[in-house]
Protein backbone atom coordinates (compact mmCIF):
# COMPACT_ATOMS: atom_id res chain seq x y z
CA UNK A 1 0.00 0.00 0.00
CA UNK A 2 1.45 3.22 -1.26
CA UNK A 3 -0.07 6.81 0.05
CA UNK A 4 0.79 9.98 -0.68
CA UNK A 5 2.25 10.29 2.90
CA UNK A 6 3.72 6.99 3.13
CA UNK A 7 5.75 5.41 -0.05
CA UNK A 8 5.67 1.42 0.23
CA UNK A 9 8.46 0.34 -2.51
CA UNK A 10 10.08 -3.46 -3.10
CA UNK A 11 13.68 -3.99 -3.11
CA UNK A 12 13.71 -7.37 -3.41
CA UNK A 13 10.75 -10.34 -2.97
CA UNK A 14 12.38 -9.99 0.97
CA UNK A 15 13.26 -6.89 1.47
CA UNK A 16 10.70 -3.54 1.33
CA UNK A 17 10.84 0.29 1.96
CA UNK A 18 8.35 3.03 3.47
CA UNK A 19 9.40 6.23 2.80
CA UNK A 20 8.14 8.79 4.86
CA UNK A 21 6.99 11.71 2.34
CA UNK A 22 6.23 15.10 4.10
CA UNK A 23 9.36 16.66 3.48
CA UNK A 24 8.26 19.72 3.08
CA UNK A 25 7.09 19.94 6.70
CA UNK A 26 10.22 17.43 7.45
CA UNK A 27 8.14 14.61 7.62
CA UNK A 28 6.38 16.09 10.82
CA UNK A 29 4.33 14.03 11.89
CA UNK A 30 0.09 14.80 11.74
CA UNK A 31 -2.61 12.78 12.29
CA UNK A 32 -2.82 11.39 8.60
CA UNK A 33 0.81 10.65 8.79
CA UNK A 34 0.55 8.50 12.27
CA UNK A 35 -2.25 6.69 10.98
CA UNK A 36 -0.69 5.74 7.37
CA UNK A 37 2.52 4.20 9.40
CA UNK A 38 1.14 1.56 11.27
CA UNK A 39 -1.37 0.70 8.07
CA UNK A 40 1.67 0.43 6.00
CA UNK A 41 3.96 -1.41 8.56
CA UNK A 42 0.86 -4.39 8.32
CA UNK A 43 0.86 -4.31 5.04
CA UNK A 44 4.35 -4.95 4.49
CA UNK A 45 4.12 -8.36 6.40
CA UNK A 46 5.29 -10.46 3.57
CA UNK A 47 9.17 -8.90 3.85
CA UNK A 48 11.85 -10.41 5.85
CA UNK A 49 13.31 -6.82 6.45
CA UNK A 50 11.64 -3.61 6.38
CA UNK A 51 13.72 -0.11 5.67
CA UNK A 52 12.33 2.85 6.99
CA UNK A 53 13.69 6.45 5.62
CA UNK A 54 12.32 9.43 4.52
CA UNK A 55 12.12 11.72 1.79
CA UNK A 56 13.85 15.47 2.19
CA UNK A 57 16.11 16.80 4.55
CA UNK A 58 14.74 15.19 8.11
CA UNK A 59 13.68 11.79 8.78
CA UNK A 60 11.40 13.21 11.08
CA UNK A 61 10.42 16.76 13.10
CA UNK A 62 8.03 15.22 15.19
CA UNK A 63 4.88 16.22 16.09
CA UNK A 64 3.28 18.83 13.15
CA UNK A 65 2.82 22.12 15.72
CA UNK A 66 0.83 23.24 12.93
CA UNK A 67 -1.86 20.50 13.74
CA UNK A 68 -4.50 21.15 16.32
CA UNK A 69 -3.67 18.42 19.19
CA UNK A 70 -6.14 16.59 20.59
CA UNK A 71 -3.70 15.19 23.40
CA UNK A 72 -5.46 11.57 24.07
CA UNK A 73 -5.68 10.89 20.16
CA UNK A 74 -2.10 11.77 19.86
CA UNK A 75 -0.88 9.52 22.21
CA UNK A 76 -3.06 6.13 20.88
CA UNK A 77 -1.89 7.03 16.94
CA UNK A 78 1.92 7.51 18.53
CA UNK A 79 1.93 4.11 20.24
CA UNK A 80 0.23 2.28 17.41
CA UNK A 81 3.35 3.42 14.96
CA UNK A 82 4.97 1.05 17.85
CA UNK A 83 2.71 -1.68 18.49
CA UNK A 84 3.26 -2.33 14.54
CA UNK A 85 6.38 -2.76 14.73
CA UNK A 86 6.95 -4.81 17.02
CA UNK A 87 4.50 -7.15 15.62
CA UNK A 88 6.25 -6.70 12.27
CA UNK A 89 7.69 -10.40 12.10
CA UNK A 90 10.50 -9.62 10.47
CA UNK A 91 13.08 -6.95 10.98
CA UNK A 92 12.90 -3.45 10.96
CA UNK A 93 15.83 -1.42 9.85
CA UNK A 94 15.66 3.16 10.46
CA UNK A 95 17.90 4.78 7.73
CA UNK A 96 18.01 8.11 9.69
CA UNK A 97 19.18 11.80 8.61
CA UNK A 98 19.31 15.09 9.55
CA UNK A 99 16.23 16.30 12.38
CA UNK A 100 14.86 12.75 14.67
CA UNK A 101 12.81 14.79 16.82
CA UNK A 102 10.56 13.80 19.79
CA UNK A 103 7.88 11.52 18.91
CA UNK A 104 9.78 10.50 15.82
CA UNK A 105 12.81 9.57 17.86
CA UNK A 106 10.86 7.88 20.32
CA UNK A 107 9.29 5.84 17.82
CA UNK A 108 13.03 4.47 16.06
CA UNK A 109 13.98 3.37 19.55
CA UNK A 110 11.50 0.02 19.01
CA UNK A 111 13.11 -0.61 15.55
CA UNK A 112 15.54 -3.33 15.30
CA UNK A 113 18.26 -1.65 13.96
CA UNK A 114 19.40 2.27 13.18
CA UNK A 115 21.70 3.26 11.09
CA UNK A 116 22.56 7.42 10.91
CA UNK A 117 23.83 10.04 8.46
CA UNK A 118 26.55 12.10 9.73
CA UNK A 119 24.45 14.84 9.55
CA UNK A 120 21.66 13.58 11.59
CA UNK A 121 20.54 15.08 15.02
CA UNK A 122 18.39 13.71 17.91
CA UNK A 123 16.42 15.25 20.12
CA UNK A 124 13.91 14.71 22.95
CA UNK A 125 11.79 17.74 23.09
CA UNK A 126 9.58 16.75 25.98
CA UNK A 127 10.71 17.97 28.90
CA UNK A 128 10.74 21.29 26.85
CA UNK A 129 6.64 21.11 26.22
CA UNK A 130 5.80 19.65 29.09
CA UNK A 131 4.71 16.62 28.31
CA UNK A 132 6.00 12.87 29.30
CA UNK A 133 8.07 10.26 27.11
CA UNK A 134 5.95 7.86 25.32
CA UNK A 135 6.05 5.22 23.07
CA UNK A 136 7.94 2.67 25.43
CA UNK A 137 10.84 4.81 25.71
CA UNK A 138 10.84 4.86 29.50
CA UNK A 139 12.30 1.40 28.81
CA UNK A 140 13.87 1.26 25.33
CA UNK A 141 16.03 4.53 25.80
CA UNK A 142 17.87 3.25 29.06
CA UNK A 143 17.90 -0.72 27.17
CA UNK A 144 19.81 0.59 24.08
CA UNK A 145 22.29 3.78 26.20
CA UNK A 146 21.83 2.99 29.63
CA UNK A 147 19.80 4.54 32.59
CA UNK A 148 22.07 7.64 33.41
CA UNK A 149 22.47 8.65 29.68
CA UNK A 150 19.07 8.54 29.39
CA UNK A 151 17.97 10.57 31.79
CA UNK A 152 20.14 12.78 30.82
CA UNK A 153 18.75 13.23 27.40
CA UNK A 154 15.35 13.41 28.54
CA UNK A 155 15.73 15.76 31.55
CA UNK A 156 17.73 18.06 29.30
CA UNK A 157 16.58 17.96 26.20
CA UNK A 158 20.06 18.75 24.22
CA UNK A 159 20.78 18.01 20.94
CA UNK A 160 22.80 14.24 19.87
CA UNK A 161 24.91 14.40 17.10
CA UNK A 162 25.42 11.09 15.01
CA UNK A 163 28.64 10.40 16.33
CA UNK A 164 27.95 10.70 20.17
CA UNK A 165 25.10 8.41 19.18
CA UNK A 166 27.03 5.79 17.57
CA UNK A 167 29.44 5.90 20.31
CA UNK A 168 26.45 5.48 23.00
CA UNK A 169 24.89 2.33 21.46
CA UNK A 170 21.42 4.13 20.22
CA UNK A 171 22.72 3.66 16.67
CA UNK A 172 24.31 1.00 14.73
CA UNK A 173 26.93 2.74 12.47
CA UNK A 174 27.32 6.02 11.23
CA UNK A 175 27.67 6.78 7.41
CA UNK A 176 28.16 9.86 5.22
CA UNK A 177 24.79 10.67 3.42
CA UNK A 178 25.96 9.48 0.33
CA UNK A 179 26.79 6.25 1.84
CA UNK A 180 24.10 5.22 3.98
CA UNK A 181 21.49 3.67 1.31
CA UNK A 182 24.01 1.50 0.25
CA UNK A 183 25.67 0.86 3.84
CA UNK A 184 21.78 0.10 5.10
CA UNK A 185 21.08 -2.21 1.90
CA UNK A 186 24.19 -4.02 2.45
CA UNK A 187 23.13 -5.36 6.02
CA UNK A 188 19.78 -5.65 4.81
CA UNK A 189 21.29 -7.91 1.74
CA UNK A 190 23.08 -9.52 4.36
CA UNK A 191 20.45 -10.55 6.48
CA UNK A 192 18.05 -12.34 4.08
CA UNK A 193 20.91 -14.24 1.55
CA UNK A 194 22.91 -15.41 4.56
CA UNK A 195 20.93 -15.55 7.82
CA UNK A 196 17.57 -17.94 8.58
CA UNK A 197 14.28 -15.72 8.48
CA UNK A 198 12.84 -18.56 11.35
CA UNK A 199 15.81 -17.99 13.48
CA UNK A 200 15.96 -13.84 13.14
CA UNK A 201 12.01 -14.05 13.59
CA UNK A 202 11.82 -16.60 16.65
CA UNK A 203 14.87 -14.09 18.53
CA UNK A 204 12.66 -11.17 17.22
CA UNK A 205 9.86 -12.79 19.55
CA UNK A 206 12.07 -13.57 21.91
CA UNK A 207 13.42 -9.75 22.61
CA UNK A 208 9.92 -8.74 22.61
CA UNK A 209 8.81 -11.21 25.26
CA UNK A 210 11.62 -10.16 27.48
CA UNK A 211 10.07 -6.96 28.71
CA UNK A 212 6.25 -6.31 29.52
CA UNK A 213 6.14 -2.91 27.13
CA UNK A 214 2.49 -3.42 26.99
CA UNK A 215 2.19 -2.59 30.06
CA UNK A 216 4.59 0.27 29.66
CA UNK A 217 2.68 2.06 27.12
CA UNK A 218 -0.03 1.55 29.02
CA UNK A 219 1.60 3.71 32.51
CA UNK A 220 3.22 5.88 30.10
CA UNK A 221 -0.49 6.63 28.76
CA UNK A 222 -1.67 7.53 32.14
CA UNK A 223 1.62 9.63 32.61
CA UNK A 224 0.27 11.66 29.40
CA UNK A 225 -3.01 12.02 30.57
CA UNK A 226 -1.48 13.66 33.98
CA UNK A 227 0.17 16.15 32.44
CA UNK A 228 -2.67 16.93 30.54
CA UNK A 229 -4.83 17.07 33.64
CA UNK A 230 -5.59 20.74 35.84
CA UNK A 231 -1.85 21.80 37.39
CA UNK A 232 -3.86 22.67 40.39
CA UNK A 233 -5.30 18.87 40.86
CA UNK A 234 -3.44 16.74 43.23
CA UNK A 235 -1.90 13.81 41.63
CA UNK A 236 -2.50 10.06 43.61
CA UNK A 237 0.45 7.42 42.87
Amino acid sequence: MSTDLVVQTEVTERIGRLTLNRPEKLNALNKALLRAIPAAISDSAKYDVLIIDAAGDSFTAGADLDEAQEENEEAELYQEMTRAVRQFEGLVIGQLHGYVIGGGFEWTLSFDLRYAAEDTTFKMTESEVGLPISNASTLYLPLLIGGGRARELVYTSRDLPADEAETIGLVNGVFGSEELAAEVRAVADDIVENKSAMAIRLNKKGFNSAFPVDDILDFEAVLGDLANADSSEEINW
